[in-house]
């Protein structure tokens, strides 16, 4: 037996070197550990428990085998020192350093919990940043009171390095996130300071030079006002109108006035002006209107979703629904072109920096703590997005 599980150890720890290879949610990878653990030391439950944002308590995060009793009763527990962890007699020589929670007041409230599952001892290792800062900490629960093993120990090591690339990977994922949204906040911002500066500045003084040259107009010699003027009246009305489309591009004022229906509808009323592409809009008339980050966030992945279909799709037609269900917002656009070329999704859902296209859209989703599923053949591309009800206002 011992022969069996010596070679399903290797595919065990493969398994888990892969998940983290990969960019796997940090919460598999630690379950992994855990389950790596329980077919290292069979009887022991493995528990890791978080630090939250401030640093101040440790959460449960994973353990397959923690009874579920357990969860409330680990809530909160305060965060120990790294000097709190000391050495275990016998192992002075290994850099990881154990903890007897036995003895430790924090853990007091949770022994009683430990011991009627028939647990006689607990052994804590913490889970260090590259920096020495203490991410979390490591349990092993033992049903017999000795203290870890050497085997033990060597185990404990190698699973807490596991594990902290696990957890500063999710932290620097997120921290990117925060970075992306704070991006994309300030690009919104700058469109909106824009087009209003557009629409209040540069749009009046063209307005004032249309009446100036309306004024003028019968005080020019008959023989050359009326070509001169002509020509400058329609270049004026023509720089009017180009302004005005690119104030609405970089901010629809009526987003914010009217909300997404009132917005989407006029935008793609654009499109249909123009020959090549027909939009068709279906928004139900009980939509309510949602925050203003995720009309703006909808209103840039249909717009988004939209630029891909003229420029890339080939197709004649397509839609955009919007209707509310039980789970919150769901805004699907569909094309009769001629799909996404193979290998484009799976650049795309790979790549995690901020971006445009594709990658933009499922970072303003992510923002908003919804998901997007896109589905594309031959015979065209279906891009869903589902924003969660709690970015729908409350009714007055």
């Amino acid at each position: 037996m011992a022969q069996a599980l010596a070679q399903q150890l290797p595919t065990s720890e493969t398994q888990v070197l892969r998940m983290l290879s990969q960019g796997a949610p940090m919460m598999e990878v630690l379950n992994e550990l855990c389950n790596f653990i329980d077919a290292k030391s069979p009887g022991v439950i493995p528990t890791v428990l978080l630090s939250d944002d401030d640093g101040t308590y440790l959460r449960l995060a994973a353990g397959p085998k923690v009874p579920e009793i357990w969860a409330a009763t680990f809530d909160r527990l305060k965060v120990p020192s790294y000097t709190s962890f000391s050495s275990t007699a016998g192992h002075q020589g290994k850099t990881v350093p154990v903890a007897d929670l036995r003895s430790d007041p924090s853990f007091a409230n949770c022994w009683d919990s430990a011991l009627s599952q028939g647990v006689q001892a607990a052994w804590s290792v913490p889970i260090l940043s590259k920096d020495k800062e203490i991410l979390g900490a490591l349990i092993l629960f033992y049903p017999t009171p000795q203290p870890p093993g050497e085997r033990d120990l060597d185990l404990m090591e190698q699973v807490i390095h596991m594990a902290a690339i696990a957890i500063e990977s999710h932290h620097k994922e997120e921290e990117l996130r925060e970075f992306s949204r704070r991006l994309y906040q300030s690009q919104d911002e700058e469109r909106r300071r824009i087009a209003r500066e557009l629409h209040d500045s540069t749009g009046q003084k063209l307005a004032l030079l249309a009446i100036n040259l309306s004024m003028i107009k019968d005080e020019l010699p008959a023989e050359s006002r009326n070509k001169i003027l002509l020509q400058s009246e329609f270049l004026t009305g023509s720089i009017s109108d180009e302004l005005r489309t690119l104030s609405y591009l970089l901010h629809p004022p009526m987003l914010d006035e009217c909300g997404l229906n009132t917005a989407i509808q006029w935008y793609v009323s654009g499109i249909n002006q123009r020959p090549g592409l027909h939009v068709e809009v279906e928004i139900s008339h009980e939509l309510r209107r949602l925050s203003e980050e995720a009309e703006l966030a909808i209103f840039r992945i249909v717009q988004a979703s939209l630029t891909n279909v003229h420029l890339h799709s080939k197709a004649s037609e397509a839609k955009v629904k919007i209707e509310q269900n039980p789970d919150g917002l769901v805004v699907t656009i569909r094309d009769s072109g001629q799909g996404i070329p193979h290998g484009v999704l799976d650049h795309s859902s790979r790549t995690k920096t901020v971006g445009i296209g594709i990658t933009g859209m499922r970072e303003r989703v992510a923002q908003l703590g919804g998901h997007m599923e896109i589905e594309t053949g031959c015979n065209g591309t279906t891009v869903r997005a589902t924003v969660p009800r709690r970015h729908l206002r409350t009714a007055l």
